[in-house]
C-alpha cells in the first residue's frame, strides 16, 4: 500500500490525534523550539512513533513550494470509509462532491464539515480531488477526523442515500428555491458541484431538489468551499 508524506503542523498533529492511519515516523526541523513542536513530540511519544530532527534542507528538498512549517510525517494511505456505513449514522448530514478537482477546496470543505457537525463526505474517483497531503494541509488536518467515502458512481451513491431515507439537496446557483427554507434538521445529503460547471446532469437528476443561496445582486457566485460552508452552517443552526 502506498505511503505518503504529510506536511504542516496541523496536518501532522491531527493525524496523531485521530490515529486513523498508521504513522511510521515524524520529522521535525532541528534547532527550533515551540509549544507546537513540543506538543507533536509528546503526541508522537504517546503513540510510540519515532521523531527525527532534520536540517532545513530536508524540508526544502521535499516541499519546495509548500508551507511545511518544519513538520512532516511518513504515513500510510488515507483510510476511506464505506458508504454503507455512512448511511447508517443518524442523524445524518453528509456532503457529496461532484467533480470538485482542487484538493484545497476538498480540504476546505472537510474542515467546514467537521466544524459544523457533518457525519461524513462522499467523493468519487473520476476527475475528482482525493485526500492527498495537500488536501490534508488545506483542511488543517480535519480530513483525519471525518469519514470520507470514495465511490465509483456518484449518481448511484445518491440513489443509495435516498433509499436509506436521506433527502438529497443539490446546490445550484440558478435555483430560486432557498436553502434557508429547507428542513436541514432532517437526514440530508448536500451535493455540491465542480468549480467550473457545477452539477452534472445525472447528478442533478439524482437530487430530490435543487436549491440556491440567496445573495446580493452584485455577487454572482461563491467559491464551492464557501458555498458548502454556508449550507453546513445553516444545517448546524437548525439542528441546535
Amino acid at each position: 500500500m502506498t505511503e505518503e508524506m504529510l506536511f504542516g503542523a496541523n496536518a501532522v498533529t491531527e493525524a496523531l490525534r485521530a490515529r486513523r492511519r498508521r504513522i511510521h515516523e515524524i520529522h521535525l526541523v532541528s534547532g527550533r523550539s515551540s509549544e507546537r513542536l513540543e506538543s507533536i513530540r509528546e503526541l508522537a511519544s504517546c503513540a510510540k512513533v519515532g521523531v527525527f530532527d532534520e536540517p532545513p534542507g530536508f524540508f526544502r528538498d521535499r516541499f519546495p513550494d509548500r508551507e511545511d512549517q518544519g513538520v512532516a510525517a511518513r504515513v500510510g494511505p488515507y483510510p476511506y470509509a464505506d458508504l454503507d456505513g455512512l448511511l447508517t449514522v443518524r442523524p445524518a448530514l453528509l456532503v457529496a462532491l461532484d467533480q470538485v478537482q482542487d484538493p484545497r477546496n476538498l480540504g476546505a470543505i472537510a474542515r467546514s464539515a467537521v466544524a459544523f457537525g457533518a457525519t461524513g463526505m462522499v467523493i468519487h474517483k473520476d476527475r475528482c480531488a482525493t485526500v492527498t497531503p495537500a488536501c490534508v494541509k488545506a483542511s488543517a488536518g480535519m480530513t483525519e477526523h471525518i469519514r470520507i467515502a470514495l465511490v465509483v458512481n456518484l449518481a448511484r451513491a445518491l440513489a443509495q442515500a435516498r433509499d436509506a431515507g436521506l433527502v438529497a439537496l443539490g446546490l445550484d446557483g440558478a435555483s430560486r428555491r432557498s436553502i434557508f427554507d429547507e428542513d436541514l434538521a432532517a437526514d440530508t445529503i448536500i451535493v455540491v458541484g465542480s468549480e467550473k460547471s457545477g452539477l452534472r446532469r445525472l447528478t442533478r437528476e439524482g437530487c430530490d431538489a435543487l436549491v440556491g443561496i440567496p445573495m446580493a445582486k452584485a455577487c454572482e457566485s461563491l467559491n464551492v468551499s464557501v458555498a458548502a460552508a454556508v449550507v453546513l452552517a445553516e444545517a448546524a443552526r437548525q439542528r441546535r
